[in-house]
């Protein structure tokens, strides 16, 4: 049957599903598609075979969709209009005056920052052809076909280093798009300012990256590790300085006096390439070893002439070169080269490092004399805050570094190393996961004195839990209270905070958690003006994902802006003359398709810089915030609602092991398992990641971290709540992302997976007489189900989310007449197919022997298939049941021969009927998960 046929032919089966649910309300056409799969593939009308190549076609299909809407979203279909904006904005700056121009073109206002969350589901060749589709204005059809050569499933989880590698690859394009937002920015001051224009460094806009320094939850990457791939940074950004000043200088027609000091840069900036490359080639070996980090070490600590640790003695040379340009065109490429020089210094983004608050705290215990029982009080405070004021700097070295066991010690040691001999100008940032107290930055502010590296490092307490978010202000309060670390941000000029949307929308729920982040946005300001920090720059890193249930707003550039940080946010910082940078993350694989291609990476940065400049002259009257009393009932009761969802046992029950082990490997960081021997599920919701969470509940349909309890809080007033919608332009943004979801969610999908595991079904199945020769294995596999509670589960939870999505789509209809809230035929095609692979592999397991071992028995098998612990089910059957065994070496000694080979025999049938068609099914039940994921715009 060909793909088409096949998918014809579901289609067809799928609508008379539909059509029965008039007559039968309680009608699934997802599960009874699933059935009909089922008895096809068992009829042998349907293969395996055929299954694979329709769904490589969903998914190809579905990937070429999300990434034209990509495309739309990013800009990439209208850059003409990105580009004019920017110039509107510049112009706008430029009837200000010179001062205003250069104030606001010299001040970044913006933050990119990449991390390296586990969102790599696609390969970097789909990735790069994908990045082809989305930047063809047309006809992509070459790339099309490129895309239907590539298999999705990978065959492991990406490395550190491959990660690395992506994130380099994308930060070379956003540098390119920076240089290309710097030339539009002087071609402006150029028109307004012929005679000062060359006096500008623009510097909108910075970039940042976390990938390879971030420790938060993992242990693999050691401080060798990070100072490899700081001096590997290091060095290709010299390489692009080179490249740049090269390409410059062989135009020719400079002053003679300037292309000399010309000569003279492209020369130094070469030695200091080959030093750095000297530097990386000693660290690259094995530090285990003494005499390589001794040599290392020696190497990189020693007085060098061509190496750099700032980039200051260019800095006259490059004056000299601009004075003698031969016209503004090569005047504002040495502009730009000297703005990039200022941005990113001597790597290719500004780095932060991330700690965990338990890091930090266990690294002062005994410094502060904490206990169990003590924490943020008064005392603990004043002790640690005169330690902090008082302590002297401890000199340090690559022993020191080597030597050290206290994770926080090292990493300040590694920070100081790294200030002293790679990059002694660029400031570092220090991200504290997990921040509940001002205790913890200020700890860390005595580990940074202690060390010689406050001067340069900026501290950024992470605000994530929900008693974090709640308390935030208060937090940020004491921080400023205490006088040792306000003249710490004093000094600095700079208070950063970081917010993260990803774990708070676990526990919160994702609406309660943004407005929460809302609110602590603007405790902030508040704080920061009650202190007269108006000389100082309030940094606001906004940690949000590309999924929608991790912050991830499903609409334009500037629509995403506007969701993590409102433009009531931003307004609060302004109206009291604070000066705000918004920083926002595009996270992993998933993040980094928005800067895939050189197209794409000009939209999106183009994109960024005009939402943060956006007229935002019209919020004071937003209803959302003129009502307060009303949006204050709805934010509280949608969190009302999901804190009782969260502790739903048959909500904890959907992300245990069937949701956790249909996933694939997305990240360098490993994924827990469920554990083999039984069918109970051992998991610790508290203990799942925001990614695989969010991700589990989109291969069940059912983002409802999102969506659950909008019901209930539009019934409150549903006339009030459908005004508010309609006039607010916040209330738009927020329940705009609802509606999307919920054009994505499916409860019969649900159910559908709900069935899977009843023994009823399967008990029917046999006694329906359509499937003589299935009734036998049907009861097997139904006696199996017997204790499972997973159906019953599944069907309570469904019920309670129903109860709720039939409020929120009767009131949501009546804001927005024109949503659709269709579920998506093509979503419920691809996970009845999944449901019929997975009715297929319990279908096999029936052939297992009764009797054996207690990993490899039919029962165990069909007991761990509950939780889809496949991987482990089949590696047990290929150790206890091998097709073959090699010939025992004493039996060749014996005299009597046999005239074949002696072996102890095998399982062939079982190899070959049961473990090779189980593992074939396990591939493609996970090929669906990635299809499925295309549907979400992102994986988590």
């Amino acid at each position: 049957m060909s793909t088409e046929e096949l998918q014809s032919k579901l289609e067809t089966l799928l609508d008379g599903h539909k059509q029965a649910v008039a007559s039968d309300p309680q009608a699934n056409p997802v599960k009874l598609l699933a059935y009909d799969i089922s008895k096809a593939v068992e009829e042998r009308s349907i293969s395996f075979g055929d299954i694979t190549m329709l769904v490589k076609t969903a998914s190809d299909r579905g990937a070429i969709s999300r990434i034209r809407r990509l495309r739309q979203r990013a800009g990439a279909d209208r850059f003409d209009a990105l580009k004019s904006r920017i110039t509107e904005i510049a112009e706008a700056q430029a009837a200000k005056g010179f001062e205003a121009f250069k104030t606001w073109a010299e001040t970044p206002g913006q933050g990119i920052v990449l991390t390296a969350h586990p969102t790599f589901s696609l390969s970097r060749d789909i990735r790069n052809t994908l990045g082809e589709i989305a930047s063809a204005d047309r006809d992509f059809s070459t790339a099309e076909d490129t895309l239907k050569t590539h298999p999705y499933l990978p065959k492991r989880a990406p490395t550190l280093i491959e990660e690395h590698e992506d994130t380099q690859a994308t930060l070379t394009r956003i540098q390119s798009a920076m240089d290309a937002l710097n030339a539009t920015v002087l071609d402006v001051a150029a028109k307004h300012f012929p005679k000062h224009w060359t006096t500008l460094t623009p510097h909108l806009v910075d970039a940042y990256s976390w990938v390879g320094y971030d420790i938060d939850g993992r242990t693999d990457i050691s401080w060798g590790d990070a100072l490899r791939l700081r001096l590997s940074e290091k060095r290709d950004q010299l390489a692009r300085y080179a490249e740049l000043a090269a390409n410059i200088a062989s135009g020719g027609n400079f002053k003679s006096e300037s292309e000399s000091a010309l000569d003279k840069m492209v020369d130094r900036i070469k030695d200091g390439l080959a030093s750095a490359e000297r530097d990386l080639k000693l660290f690259e070996k094995d530090l285990d070893n003494p005499d390589n980090l001794v040599a290392a070490a020696n190497n990189l600590t020693r007085q060098s002439p061509r190496r750099f640790t700032d980039l200051s003695t260019l800095q006259p040379l490059l004056e000299t070169v601009i004075k003698g340009a031969p016209d503004d065109s090569v005047r504002r490429d040495l502009l730009c080269l000297r703005a990039s020089m200022e941005a990113f210094g001597l790597g290719t983004a500004r780095i932060h490092f991330r700690l965990n608050a338990r890091h930090v705290m266990s690294g002062v215990k005994g410094i502060f004399g904490l206990t169990e029982s003590s924490s943020d009080t008064r005392t603990v405070l004043k002790r640690a805050t005169e330690m902090t004021q008082n302590v002297k700097p401890q000199t340090v070295n690559f022993a020191s570094l080597a030597l050290e066991s206290s994770t926080a010690h090292e990493k300040m040691i590694l920070i100081a190393q790294m200030q002293k001999y790679i990059d002694g100008a660029a400031p570092i940032r220090l991200l504290i996961a997990e921040t509940e107290d001002a205790l913890v930055p200020l700890s860390v502010l005595y580990l940074a004195r202690r060390y010689g590296v406050a001067d340069k490092l900026d501290i950024s307490p992470l605000f994530e839990t929900a008693d974090a978010l709640n308390n935030g202000g208060r937090i940020i309060g004491k921080m400023l209270e205490n006088d040792v670390y306000r003249d710490y941000i004093r000094a600095r000029g700079v208070f950063a905070i970081q917010t993260g949307f990803s774990d708070a929308g676990r526990f919160m729920g994702q609406i309660p958690a943004t407005l929460a982040i809302e609110r602590l946005q603007s405790h902030f300001a508040r704080e920061m003006a009650r202190y007269e920090m108006d000389d100082v720059t309030a940094l606001v890193f906004n940690t949000h994902g590309e999924g929608l249930g991790r912050g991830g707003h499903p609409g334009t550039i500037e629509q995403r802006l506007d969701y993590a940080m409102s433009p009531w946010a931003i307004a609060q910082f302004e109206k009291r003359d604070l000066h705000l940078c918004h920083e926002t993350s595009f996270q992993g694989g998933d993040g980094y398709l928005w800067f895939q291609t050189e197209a794409l990476a000009n939209a999106t940065v183009f994109s960024l810089i005009g939402g943060r400049y956006a007229d935002r002259s019209d919020v004071a009257n937003d209803p959302f915030y003129t009502e307060k009393d009303f949006s204050w009932d709805v934010y509280r009761t949608i969190g009302s609602e999901q804190d009782a969802l969260y502790s739903d046992p048959n909500y904890v029950g959907l992300l245990g092991g069937l949701g956790q082990n249909m996933l694939i490997p997305t990240g360098s960081r490993a994924a827990k398992r469920a554990k083999p021997g039984s069918g109970a599920d051992m998991f610790n919701p508290r203990l799942l990641r925001a990614i695989p969470h969010n991700a589990i509940l989109q291969q069940f349909g059912t983002p409802a971290n999102i969506f659950y309890g909008v019901g209930r809080a539009a019934g409150i007033d549903p006339e009030k709540f459908e005004a508010l919608y309609k006039e607010s332009a916040r209330a738009k943004s927020i329940f705009g992302l609802v509606m999307t979801t919920m054009g994505r969610t499916n409860l019969s999908v649900l159910t559908g997976y709900g069935r899977l595991f009843d023994p009823g079904f399967w008990i029917s199945r046999a006694l329906s007489g359509a499937e003589p020769m299935l009734a036998h294995k049907s009861l097997v596999v139904a006696e199996t189900l017997e204790s499972s509670t997973w159906r019953s589960q599944i069907v309570d939870l469904s019920n309670r989310l129903r109860l709720d999505m039939y409020d929120s789509l009767r009131f949501l209809k009546q804001c927005d007449p024109e949503a659709d809230f269709t579920p998506d035929d093509s979503l419920m095609i691809l996970h009845a197919l999944r449901l019929a692979v997975i009715m297929k592999m319990m279908i096999l397991m029936t052939e297992l022997p009764v009797v054996s071992d207690e990993a490899t028995s039919r029962l165990s098998a069909l007991q761990r298939m509950q939780t889809f612990q496949i991987n482990e089910i089949i590696e047990d059957l290929r150790e206890r049941y091998p097709a073959k065994t090699a010939p025992l070496e004493w039996t060749m000694a014996l005299s009597e021969k046999t005239g074949e080979p002696v072996s102890g025999g095998g399982f062939e049938h079982i190899a070959d009927e049961v473990i090779k068609p189980l593992d074939r099914a396990k591939d493609l039940v996970r090929q669906i998960t990635i299809a499925i994921t295309h549907h979400y715009d992102a994986f988590g």
